[in-house]
């Protein structure tokens, strides 16, 4: 939707921009909402950061690689092994921009929740809120591949969904440049 906004000129005729613009909006803030929460440190909730601070601990990833080879076998002689993917989260992790977290914070706890008529004091960008999402894309594939889950989750679907969008989106007449909207 970011891409539609910014690639067609502003027609102030077209609801259809109106439309998505507010779905942007609403999409943005549901980002913002997710990623500072799977981010969240709370010793009581499961999120990213305490992942990360039990994976630091050698007796917790000692246990994980036990419970693992219990559950679904021995560890494949086939890259990455399990303990190659725990590396690889902790260097995904590592990635994070903690200042734009921190705004994310604030802007989840002060900003969206009490909605102020006063100017947000803090914000991210539509780019750094897009990178920390692929972060968190990044992190949950990792885990899903360690632990080998059953879940419908899949890393490539985010740029999937964001070409159905962007072909859903763009006026007729407009789509592939043909002029007949295919």
């Amino acid at each position: 939707m970011n891409d539609l906004l910014l690639s067609t000129p502003d027609d102030p005729a077209s609801d259809w921009r109106k439309l998505v613009w507010v779905l942007h909006s609403d999409a943005r803030l549901v980002a913002a909402l997710g990623v500072s929460i799977l981010l969240d440190r709370d010793d009581c909730k499961l999120s990213f950061q305490s992942v990360h601070r039990l994976l630091k601990d050698p007796s917790v990833v000692a246990a994980l690689l036990q419970a693992l080879e219990d559950r679904v076998g021995p560890d494949v002689l086939l890259p990455p092994s399990r303990t190659d993917l725990i590396d690889e989260f902790r260097q995904i992790y590592g990635e994070i921009d903690w200042k734009v977290h921190g705004r994310l914070v604030h802007l989840r706890n002060l900003d969206i929740a009490h909605l102020t008529p006063e100017e947000k004091t803090k914000s991210v960008t539509f780019d750094e809120l897009r990178t920390m999402v692929e972060v968190i894309v990044r992190l949950t594939s990792n885990l899903q591949h360690l632990c080998q889950t059953q879940t419908a989750f899949r890393a490539d679907a985010m740029n999937e969904y964001r070409e159905l969008a962007r072909k859903t989106m763009t006026p007729p007449g407009k789509r592939n440049g043909d002029g007949n909207g295919r």
